[in-house]
């Protein structure tokens, strides 16, 4: 009978672990994966509920189990909330992803109607001696553009990349809440500073040889040379020979 009130304590403790979560949840953003996550920890608690519960009928006399009752019933009622207020939550999140949902029909309705503040855009082609420069220029065309909208800063966004980066955010549709998804997603590719110290290197050093010297050849031997010293001193390596 210890080890049993034992685990009736512990029982106990989790569910007012859970009981906290829970509340603090319906005052936050939430997702369907995080209110998954709670629904499956009540089940989980809900089963051992029942089974101490069962335990408790089959071992206990009629007088001893009245003892439990009232407290076994508190445990099951405050189960049956945690359900109902998941539930409700994950009703909330249908309704704004339909809400979204409509919205987004309506702007793709209406998209040819629709007019961006002209921006000259920075182009990245997902070549990493690239990714420096697009980055601070995106960032003060666009990134920090107060007067522009997430969505239209993630349309922006697909139109300023090229080749492997755009099949990167091919999948991500235009709406408000994925601009910081799909801008995450560069970052994490190509915000790599190995990566981009790498392709500076290889291409200071891959620069074709002049059969035939020529102004104009120079100029561009001496600009690529440039643009890697600067792409390196800005990752603070090492340029001087």
């Amino acid at each position: 009978m210890d080890a049993i009130l034992k685990q009736k304590k512990i029982v106990k403790g989790k569910l007012t672990r859970l009981v906290s979560k829970i509340d603090d949840l319906q005052n936050q953003a939430n997702s369907e994966s995080i209110i998954e996550v709670y629904e499956k920890d009540v089940n989980l608690i809900d089963t051992e509920v029942n089974n101490l519960n069962d335990y408790l009928l089959s071992t206990c006399t009629d007088e001893d189990f009245n003892g439990y009752e009232i407290e076994m019933h508190d445990l099951f009622s405050k189960l049956d909330t945690l359900k109902i207020i998941l539930k409700e939550e994950m009703k909330k999140l249908v309704r704004n992803d339909n809400n979204t949902n409509a919205c987004q029909n309506i702007a793709n309705t209406n998209v040819n109607n629709l007019k961006f503040p002209r921006i000259e855009l920075p182009v990245f082609t997902s070549n990493y001696m690239e990714w420096i420069s697009f980055r601070d220029l995106f960032l003060v065309s666009v990134g920090n553009n107060n007067t522009l909208s997430e969505s239209q800063k993630l349309q922006y966004l697909k139109l300023s990349v090229k080749g492997e980066a755009a099949t990167l955010l091919q999948s991500i549709q235009i709406t408000n809440y994925n601009y910081q998804k799909a801008w995450n997603a560069l970052t994490e590719r190509y915000e790599n500073e190995a990566e981009i110290i790498n392709a500076a290197l290889n291409k200071l050093v891959s620069q074709p040889v002049l059969k035939q010297e020529s102004a104009s050849g120079l100029r561009k031997i001496i600009d690529t040379t440039q643009q890697c010293i600067d792409t390196l001193q800005i990752l603070k390596q090492p340029v001087e020979h």
